[in-house]
């Protein structure tokens, strides 16, 4: 949700300030894009790697302490297969891009900065979805839909997880796969209309442009 907040205040206020003109005339729009989410997705490295930091520092510190025998995590973590955790952290990470992207998406077609808040909280909003469906999943991880939905991008980080355990990690592996190629897919997808929508300035809020356009095409 961070990130999500981020790109929007990144993309939307230059635009819905009229900041970018100025901007795009020393840079070419697509570089200006690849340069904001390279800078979004080096801060995630940053905050990852101080995770790690963090993680290992606390563990060499406290592995002796009373309080984290009487947790007894050894024998709890041993029980976790790191296949598993790999899979599971690839997946997360790819869905950040993709969530990450459609914000992006959502906020090139803001034309002020008072629709920025509606494109991310829409995002926001999706975002939650396949949490709360892999709570309802976890007794059930091999119905036919669930075996679907832990297939689709936006869906397989939450769910496919859940599925891994009675399931092959072949299945987590090409969840990974298809991730991946949606989320090459959807970054140029947001970078083209981020591109094509720069100087586009409408009264409409992205998710009203949105379901017209979608009406008027059907």
């Amino acid at each position: 949700m961070s990130y999500i907040s981020i790109v929007g205040a990144e993309l939307g206020t230059e635009k819905g300030n009229h900041l970018i003109e100025g901007l795009l005339a020393a840079i070419p729009a697509k570089k200006h894009y690849t340069g904001k989410m390279l800078g979004i997705c080096f801060l995630i490295a940053f905050q990852l790697v101080l995770y790690a930091v963090f993680g290992l520092v606390g563990f060499l510190l406290l592995r002796h302490s009373t309080f984290v025998k009487s947790l007894h995590l050894n024998d709890y973590l041993a029980k976790i297969d790191p296949q598993y955790l790999w899979i599971s952290l690839i997946l997360a990470l790819l869905s950040l891009f993709l969530y990450i992207s459609l914000a992006a998406y959502l906020v090139s077609l803001v034309s002020r900065t008072e629709d920025i808040g509606q494109a991310t909280s829409g995002v926001t909003s999706i975002l939650l979805i396949p949490y709360f469906i892999s709570f309802l999943t976890q007794s059930n991880p091999n119905l036919l839909v669930v075996k679907i939905l832990s297939y689709l991008p936006f869906m397989s980080q939450d769910i496919m997880p859940v599925r891994m355990a009675p399931a092959s990690y072949s299945a987590g592996y090409v969840a990974v796969a298809i991730s991946l190629l949606s989320a090459v897919l959807m970054y140029l997808f947001a970078q083209r209309t981020y591109v094509n929508n720069i100087f586009t300035y409408r009264s409409e809020t992205p998710l009203k442009y949105l379901t017209n356009k979608l009406l008027r095409r059907n």
